[in-house]
């Protein structure tokens, strides 16, 4: 017999899953540019994860046409279409990324995508609105913005235009990316939510692949060892795929809260893993900044914990 214990902790045990795996993904990406072209990369990872989904999506369209949802007149392919567009455009940022900046750098750096996904979701989504009354939300943006500056004055110490063009890229990748969430919030509504992922991931693949044949270098996948095909095809299955798999477990169990604000332990993760694989490390002034970003992210969660607290209705409750 199952116990709500027991869902909880196997829930725990995805979200660290999906921390692990996720805090990976930009030390297998430093190793790739070694070897290939950022254009490959990306496009073979997307392609092994959308294939991953494509079983999910052909099930899920059938059932959700059947069901007789409030969605089912509408097509999930043409709603699909804004946040793919916005989810490429990450796509690349986040891929090209590695090939100027250090992984912890890009880890860290790709915690600002929690920031922008509030600052969307307050110009574009009413509800979430009331944030702006706040003054931990004016915080959280604040510290998140000088920890991103402190970056580029770490990078401007180095004395490399190449890394701080690096770290503009990753910014950038992280304004799609919070842009991208509030889009699926909006366009994908009343979806199920693996069929909405199944069918941007398709999308997002069959533009990838274009891009790869157009820039990028597809010649040189024959070239690869056993090792690194095993490592290509891994970090797709981890970071496109099952990532996703996982952390939609945590936050249907735990929820989106408790999921985010674990998840800004990420880059620490990339950093460890970059420093005993990469012998990759952050100055202290980059270190300082990356802190200020995670900082700024946990200090915006707990001005959404507020804000969810104040929607809950007051006094005596009905009884069930």
């Amino acid at each position: 017999m199952h116990t709500k214990d027991d869902g909880k902790l196997t829930a725990i045990a995805c979200l660290l899953g999906t921390m692990l795996g996720w805090g990976c993904i930009p030390i297998f990406l430093r190793h790739f540019t070694t070897h290939l072209d950022s254009w490959t990369v990306n496009a073979v990872r997307y392609l092994v994860g959308a294939l991953f989904w494509l079983p999910f999506v052909v099930v899920l369209h059938r059932r959700h046409k059947a069901a007789g949802s409030p969605t089912a007149h509408r097509s999930v392919w043409r709603d699909a279409l804004v946040p793919t567009s916005v989810n490429v455009i990450g796509q690349v940022g986040y891929a090209v990324s590695p090939y100027f900046i250090p992984a912890p750098t890009v880890g860290f750096v790709m915690r600002l995508s929690f920031l922008f996904t509030v600052l969307f979701g307050f110009l574009f989504l009413a509800e979430e609105r009331p944030l702006a009354r706040r003054g931990t939300f004016w915080w959280g943006v604040a510290v998140s913005a000088g920890g991103l500056v402190l970056m580029f004055v770490g990078k401007l110490q180095v004395g490399s235009p190449r890394e701080l063009v690096g770290v503009g890229i990753a910014a950038a990748s992280t304004v799609a990316w919070g842009a991208y969430s509030v889009s699926v919030r909006k366009r994908m509504a009343g979806y199920p939510v693996r069929l909405s992922f199944g069918v941007i991931s398709l999308y997002t693949a069959g533009v990838l692949v274009l891009l790869m044949v157009v820039f990028g270098r597809a010649g040189r996948l024959g070239q690869l060892s056993g090792g690194l095909w095993v490592a290509l095809v891994g970090t797709g299955l981890i970071g496109v795929a099952m990532g996703h798999v996982l952390y939609y477990r945590a936050i249907h169990r735990l929820g989106p809260i408790v999921s985010s604000g674990v998840l800004l332990a990420t880059p620490f993760v990339t950093m460890v893993g970059a420093w005993l694989s990469l012998r990759e490390r952050l100055g202290v002034v980059e270190l300082a900044g990356g802190l200020g970003v995670v900082l700024g992210g946990a200090v915006l969660l707990v001005a959404k914990v507020q804000l969810e607290k104040d929607r809950l209705p007051t006094g005596p409750q009905p009884e069930a």
